[in-house]
């Protein structure tokens, strides 16, 4: 209550009766977060949001969102920042007729899916807990890229709360300008309370998951880029290297093929067939079924993370023994290597139509050093890894890298993504927010 009654912000919001907290804990995926803040309010519901968001602009105070909290930099908690927190505000409403559905600004990618009706899908990331709208504001990769796109290409209309507090509407033909910018151009444009997006008929797509012991991971791993060659829209692949049941690390791929089912089947089997592979999963099955939430306790939240990203063209052969050098090299049982592919349909959207503009066929590279504490080594230990394997990678890299990922020291890094898309973003962020009150969001290009 002290830092309210010295704080004029926290003193009006206070005597509005705002429901504000100052505990932190708990609320963000990644522990090594030094996490901070003015305070959190609590939103109910767009006109509310509005209404705070009026009050912090005309104290002058920076703002940051809260939704599923997983930034893995915690950008938004800093101590100037009052968080605006959307959790209430989830909502699922399905228009079957119109093949789209309309999502409150606090809905998790696990609450989409479970209400979606069987035969319709959103492609969506790897992770349930993951909040759908922050997701889909830098991109969204995940196991339907290649068949469907980004989770931001289904992006067709939006409810915004601009930082003076204003609403606006972010669609074709309301606002084409915001809708282009929020469709992968980053969070800091305003709040996203609501958003539409498009659904695509697939009541199956057919999943396997195959682990393959290092030895071998050099040869699978350039066969992968072969597959992805020959079907570059029906397959999708998920891979990576994480540590085995025997402490030792492993390559492990998983397919979603949504395809003719005797190519997919037969490619599968394939995988399966090779001596060196242990199967764990295969079977047609609906699309939410690849949200595996006992799969995800392999990377909890409150786990310490630090997590650099590359971005590679193709797995080829000094791309693969980076890879499998870093595996070997491992510092924690708890770090991996997450490879996520980008091609098919992703790549037929032109540059220029999105704020999305890497529209070529590419591999994002989670470079994960993950640790509890320090019982698995030093600290320094863990980040020099991550740090060394992504100086390795960024020898054989694109320019840039994943805006959802970047960290917040990576503003040129975000400019290079964005490259001729840049200056239209620059732009239209003036625009809806000229005194840069969303300072701390993803996707940011220094000025």
């Amino acid at each position: 209550m002290m830092l309210t009654n010295q704080n004029p912000l926290l003193r009006e919001l206070a005597a509005r009766g705002e429901e504000m907290s100052f505990d932190l804990g708990g609320l963000l995926f990644n522990a090594a977060v030094d996490a901070q803040a003015l305070a959190i309010v609590k939103c109910r519901d767009t006109a509310h949001l509005s209404s705070v968001i009026r009050v912090a602009s005309e104290h002058g105070t920076p703002m940051a969102v809260l939704g599923g909290g997983h930034d893995l930099s915690g950008r938004g908690f800093v101590k100037d920042n009052l968080i605006l927190d959307l959790r209430a505000l989830s909502s699922v409403t399905t228009d079957s007729d119109s093949m789209t559905v309309t999502i409150g600004g606090g809905t998790l990618s696990g609450d989409l899916i479970e209400n979606l009706p069987p035969h319709l899908v959103s492609p969506l990331g790897t992770v349930s807990t993951v909040g759908v709208t922050g997701l889909a504001l830098c991109g969204g990769y995940g196991r339907l890229t290649s068949s469907l796109g980004l989770t931001s290409d289904t992006l067709e209309r939006a409810e915004v709360v601009l930082a003076d507090g204003t609403i606006a509407i972010a669609s074709e033909e309301d606002d084409h300008d915001l809708l282009w910018a929020i469709r992968g151009g980053g969070s800091g444009f305003g709040v996203v309370t609501s958003c539409r997006l498009k659904l695509h008929h697939m009541p199956e797509v057919l999943i396997s998951m195959h682990i393959y012991p290092m030895e071998h991971a050099h040869r699978i791993l350039l066969l992968c880029q072969d597959l992805i060659d020959l079907h570059p829209t029906d397959l999708n692949l998920f891979m990576g290297f994480m540590t085995g049941p025997n402490g030792q690390p492993v390559l492990f791929v998983s397919p979603t093929w949504t395809g003719d089912r005797n190519i997919g089947e037969a490619l599968v089997g394939d995988l399966q067939a090779d001596k060196s592979a242990l199967t764990v999963q295969n079977g047609w099955m609906p699309y939410k079924m690849t949200f595996d939430k006992e799969a995800e306790k392999a990377w909890p939240k409150g786990r310490n993370y630090s997590l650099p990203t590359q971005t590679v063209q193709r797995l080829d052969r000094e791309t693969v023994e980076i890879l499998i050098q870093a595996a070997l090299n491992f510092t924690s049982p708890f770090s991996a290597l997450v490879i996520h592919d980008f091609h098919g349909v992703a790549t037929r959207i032109a540059p220029t139509a999105t704020a999305f503009p890497l529209r070529s066929a590419h591999f994002v590279i989670e470079i994960i050093s993950a640790w509890d504490g320090v019982a698995n080594g030093q600290i320094s230990d863990h980040l020099a890894w991550a740090n060394a394997v992504s100086a390795s990678l960024g020898t054989v890299s694109l320019p840039g890298g994943y805006p959802n990922l970047l960290s917040p020291h990576e503003g040129e890094r975000a400019r290079q993504f964005f490259g001729g898309s840049a200056e239209r973003l620059k732009a239209i962020k003036s625009r809806v927010d000229p005194d840069d009150l969303f300072r701390s969001a993803t996707g940011r290009i220094p000025t």
